[in-house]
């Protein structure tokens, strides 16, 4: 049986016993509950301290020695940690801490940690200030390691900043928007710099947005957008913009669609790229591919020097341009094209003098260099057109001289401006090189008219040496109808002296003097006509007046050699745009050609002549010999410069004959005749516009 006594102190042993196990257990549970606490940390990458103000004893956490890589046998302090700090954040933490001390309030800040292997960390602090039931202060807080954080920003930063400036680079900027509203939910930098809108402004709405679409642009823009909605589909568009100072940007555009869990487009993103630059190089390029084709087509200078003015006001936006040519017979510049000026400016200057101090144009001719005026008001090189110039509201004008192969001045090409303006580089490289072209142009005209001239000389010649080939002929043909002449004047003086004068036969007789010697004078005038020597005339002409003319001259050889000539000539012909006497150098020696031919040959000897429209656009005439023709062999150079079948032949005939022709926007060829003889043809235009 126990007794009292027993029983309390088994009581005692039991009470001993449970709290012993309570206090391991508890014991067990806190250490517990620190390991989980230095797991997280370590996890975490987040330290805890203490700091005692008055006795400046620092408690660490394991993850505190860790973050600042000391080891857990030191003992912290404020100077260990400043030991710590970069050089750079060492001024702010200092204040912090003392701060700190000295008030007793939180703070929260970043910093940089210089390891001891000369490592940087990044952490960030933050701090609780609390006092306890005596009044002493204590700091407690948390020290984070955000290394990994900030290197993911910079990354993050160093990207963005990469993007943004391969976005500058590349002219293209990101955007995206909501299919809802239509509201830009992200417009990057360079989108902001190419459309001309200011990102502090905030984004701009969908109307703002549309209003920067060129006009004729908006529609086709708006339609590859919706098409895009309704097929949930990618889309891409051209399109222009003109921002507020007129500034024109061309740009290519690409969006995607976003779709949501239902399959409704609810974003587009995508870019702009601006594509002026190419866009401009495509005009450019395509403009003086079309100036080279009407040079090589030999279109008038006029027309192309238009062109020319017109792909630069194309390309430069806001300019007027002209070109002035080099007059040396007046030391002056003459008007050459300006389809964007008033008459009565070009007018004006027209004739303008070269010299030091005559405007941009003459400056520019008198320098043989480009010479710039921003602005007119003020530039004394306009003291004397300023106010012409302001008539016109002209404002900026610069020239450029435009260079022959040799470095001579032929002219200027002026650009003006209605506004102060001084060229860009992109202006600059066009109107040299647009220059360049026109310099090419004027060249070929000069030159063709060289050639022209030496051309109409060598046809003099030939014309001369033809016609004293003929000059027993044209004897015949004169002295004929001035023979009859005489006959017929001594018939009417036999009429007149007659006791009774016979009036009226006498008055017959007087008429026939009348109508052989104006015979006599066609001829004479005929002749002088070939025999003069000028520059090509060209006019509106009947083709079988023509060769009626030069039967007429050449009635005499064909007397001589027995021809007979069969002329089959169309009924009204169009008139054809030609030099008359040319043309009749060309028939004329057809003709003798034909009947050279034929002088020696037994049997018939026939000229057929022919003329005939073909189709709407083309005259042909045909000379027909039934002559000894010509061997195959020869056939292929007859047109060749000094290839002759004739014993004293030049050679320059059929040649000479084939130029003027073509120069008439005409043929020559040799057909073959089946039996004997040969047939030469010629074609003429029936529209064709002169060479200037």
């Amino acid at each position: 049986m126990t007794t009292k006594g027993d029983e309390n102190e088994l009581l005692r042993s039991v009470a001993l016993q449970n709290a012993s196990s309570i206090l391991a257990a508890r014991q067990r549970a806190e250490r517990r509950s620190e390991a989980y606490l230095a797991e997280a940390q370590r996890l975490s990458r987040t330290g805890s301290f203490g700091w005692t103000i008055s006795t400046g004893q620092i408690y660490w956490s394991d993850e505190t020695f860790r973050i600042f890589q000391y080891d857990r046998t030191t003992s912290p302090t404020v100077e260990l940690i400043l030991q710590r700090v970069h050089p750079g954040d060492a001024a702010s933490v200092r204040q912090n801490i003392e701060r700190a001390a000295q008030d007793g309030k939180d703070f929260e800040h970043e910093y940089r940690l210089v390891m001891s292997d000369g490592s940087v960390k990044h952490v960030h602090v933050l701090a609780h200030a609390e006092q306890d039931d005596s009044g002493e202060r204590e700091i407690v807080g948390a020290v984070m390691d955000i290394t990994d954080r900030k290197q993911a920003e910079e990354a993050l930063r160093r990207s963005e900043n990469n993007l943004a400036e391969a976005q500058k680079l590349t002219h293209t900027g990101s955007w995206s928007w909501r299919v809802a509203d239509r509201n830009a939910l992200h417009l990057s930098e360079e989108w902001y710099r190419l459309y001309g809108f200011h990102p502090e402004d905030g984004m701009p709405g969908w109307e703002q947005r549309l209003r920067r679409i060129h006009p004729e642009d908006r529609a086709k823009w708006q339609g590859a957008i919706d098409r895009a909605i309704a097929e949930k589909s990618d889309y891409e568009v051209d399109f222009r913009i003109v921002l507020p100072d007129g500034t024109l940007k061309y740009i290519h555009s690409v969006g995607h669609p976003l779709l949501n869990a239902s399959g409704v487009v609810t974003e587009f993103v995508g870019s702009a790229t601006d594509i002026t630059e190419r866009k401009r190089a495509e005009v450019l390029l395509a403009g003086e591919k079309r100036l080279l084709e009407m040079i090589a087509r030999g279109d008038s200078r006029e027309l192309i020097l238009e062109g020319a003015c017109l792909l630069v006001e194309e390309m430069a936006s806001g300019s007027v341009c002209s070109i002035l040519l080099f007059d040396p017979s007046g030391n002056c510049l003459r008007h050459g094209a300006a389809p964007g000026l008033p008459k009565t400016y070009t007018e004006a200057i027209d004739g303008a003098v070269i010299g030091p101090s005559v405007g941009s144009c003459g400056t520019a001719a008198y320098r043989a260099e480009p010479v710039i005026v921003s602005d007119i008001a003020t530039d004394p090189l306009w003291a004397d057109f300023r106010d012409l110039a302001a008539a016109h509201q002209l404002r900026a004008c610069w020239s450029t001289p435009v260079l022959s192969s040799a470095g001579k001045v032929l002219g200027t090409f002026v650009t003006y401006y209605r506004e102060p303006h001084c060229p860009s580089s992109e202006e600059h490289n066009v109107v040299e090189r647009i220059t360049h072209l026109a310099s090419i142009a004027i060249e070929r005209e000069q030159g063709e008219a060289v050639l022209r001239q030496a051309q109409a000389d060598l046809a003099h010649v030939s014309r001369v040496t033809t016609m004293g080939e003929l000059t027993a002929s044209l004897a015949h043909e004169v002295n004929q109808p001035i023979a009859a002449a005489v006959t017929n004047a001594n018939t009417c003086l036999r009429w007149l002296i007659r006791d009774q004068p016979d009036v009226a036969e006498a008055c017959a007789a007087a008429s026939r003097v009348v109508k052989d010697g104006t015979r006599a004078a066609e001829i004479v005038s005929r002749v002088r006509l070939l025999f003069k020597k000028g520059t090509p005339q060209r006019e509106l002409v009947d083709v079988n007046d023509i060769i009626r003319e030069m039967l007429v001259l050449l009635r005499g050889e064909t007397t001589r050699y027995s021809v007979s000539v069969r002329l089959e000539l169309a009924y009204d012909l169009p008139q054809v745009m030609g030099d008359r006497v040319q043309l009749q150098q060309v028939l004329m020696n057809l003709m003798i050609n034909g009947m050279d031919a034929m002088k020696d040959v037994d049997g018939t000897r026939e000229l057929a002549i022919k003329s005939h429209q073909a189709g709407n656009q083309e005259i042909v005439v045909s000379v027909t010999d039934t002559g000894v023709g010509l061997p195959p062999q020869q056939a292929a150079h007859i047109f060749n410069a000094f290839f002759t079948t004739k014993p004293h032949g030049t050679g320059m005939g059929l040649r000479i004959s084939r130029s003027i022709v073509e120069s008439h926007g005409g043929r020559l060829w040799f057909v073959g005749n089946s039996e004997r003889g040969a047939t030469f043809q010629f074609s003429l235009p029936v529209t064709f516009a002169a060479h200037a």
